[in-house]
């Protein structure tokens, strides 16, 4: 009996390693079609080609077609095959994988269906961010699909990381359009398709993130779903180049961890800034002094102010906050402490909700800045 590890000896049987192989060719192959089929949704949206919309619809019986074959596949190995080990988490991520590409490729019909239906109307708006937001989320779907092709976990982290990006873009277009339609209700047919087509593409980027995850576990054997890897692979290292710290008003959280970092993260550009700046907490001031930190030279700043080149590292202290669109290789991760602006009570009450909250950021920077 041959008592080699499963998982360490080679295939002798080249009829099962072929079996493997056709199966990943045709993931493959149904992941091409897929991004082929976003891209031309967008091309039809941009251009505004109610035709390629219409071939683009078409398409997707080939993608359906694909999943079936690639699942009958599957089927069919483990029941004749009974694989163990590496082998095993291929098969059953394998189904996995294609159902998520199935339903990109139906997120793709969707654009398609709202393309034909805003081409009956005169434009909007030019559109800027919508295609960066695509770009974004194929680029999610590409890089989630190399790194199955590489078996590379640390690539399909990565993708896991760049989800936060495709959400700002839609935070963005979100408030961009809810504009338009506050200025004239003749605007909100027209925004409320742009706004799915916006939608859709985040959900796409949420699919991204689910092969990358099936990715690692395939590699690795371990299951990162849930996990907050978002926010671990961002504070796996100290930032190098800054970090800036977001809240609304930059009057409290925000500031006092500003305040920390500039102490504890020497040689890393610090900031802090909010999407509506106001003025500096009396409370964060006071409490801050008490460990020797003067905040009261700082002022309230816009996000605009913020040069986001010379940053690694987005945290934000309140979850209200939309992150604004970063440069690649930006990381974003919340960190959820209670906003001490908050409290109420006798002004000790305050204080103490304020203490709190410092003592709490000074634990999160130090940990940060340790790397």
């Amino acid at each position: 009996m041959d008592a080699r590890n499963p998982t360490d000896r080679l295939h002798t049987d080249r009829v099962y390693e072929q079996e493997l192989q056709n199966l990943r060719d045709q993931i493959l192959l149904m992941g091409a079609k897929v991004e082929q089929m976003l891209e031309s949704s967008m091309k039809a949206l941009i251009e505004r080609d109610s035709d390629l919309a219409h071939k683009t619809m078409e398409s997707d019986g080939q993608i359906d077609q694909l999943e079936v074959e690639s699942d009958e596949q599957c089927l069919r190995i483990l029941a004749r095959r009974q694989p163990v080990a590496s082998d095993l988490r291929f098969l059953t991520i394998a189904l996995k994988l294609v159902t998520d590409l199935e339903r990109i490729g139906d997120l793709a019909v969707n654009i398609c269906e709202r393309v034909l239906e805003l081409n009956e109307e005169p434009p909007l708006k030019p559109y800027v961010d919508l295609p960066k937001m695509s770009e974004a989320a194929q680029g999610m779907v590409r890089q989630a699909l190399d790194a199955f092709v590489a078996r590379d976990a640390d690539r399909a982290r990565a993708v896991v990381t760049r989800d936060n990006e495709v959400d700002a873009y839609y935070g963005q277009i979100f408030r961009e359009l809810l504009t338009y339609m506050m200025e004239d209700p003749h605007n909100i047919y027209r925004a409320t398709r742009i706004q799915s087509i916006a939608k859709y593409l985040e959900r796409v980027g949420d699919h991204a993130t689910n092969l990358a995850e099936e990715v690692v576990f395939m590699v690795k054997g371990k299951d990162i779903r849930h996990s907050g890897i978002k926010a671990a692979h961002a504070t796996l290292r100290a930032p190098s180049r800054g970090v800036l710290f977001l809240c609304v008003h930059n009057s409290a959280r925000s500031q006092m961890a500003e305040g920390w970092a500039k102490r504890l993260m020497p040689g890393v550009k610090i900031y802090s800034a909010g999407s509506k700046p106001t003025t500096l907490n009396p409370y964060a001031v006071r409490t801050m002094q008490e460990a020797g930190i003067d905040l009261s030279t700082q002022n309230a700043k816009p996000i605009s102010s913020v040069p986001l080149t010379e940053v690694d590292l987005v945290i934000s202290l309140c979850a209200s906050e939309i992150c604004p669109p970063l440069p690649p290789g930006v990381f974003h991760v919340r960190w959820p402490i209670t906003n001490p602006a908050a409290a109420t009570g006798t002004e000790q009450e305050i204080e103490a909700a304020f203490r709190r909250a410092r003592d709490e950021l000074k634990r999160r920077v130090e940990s940060l800045a340790a790397g």
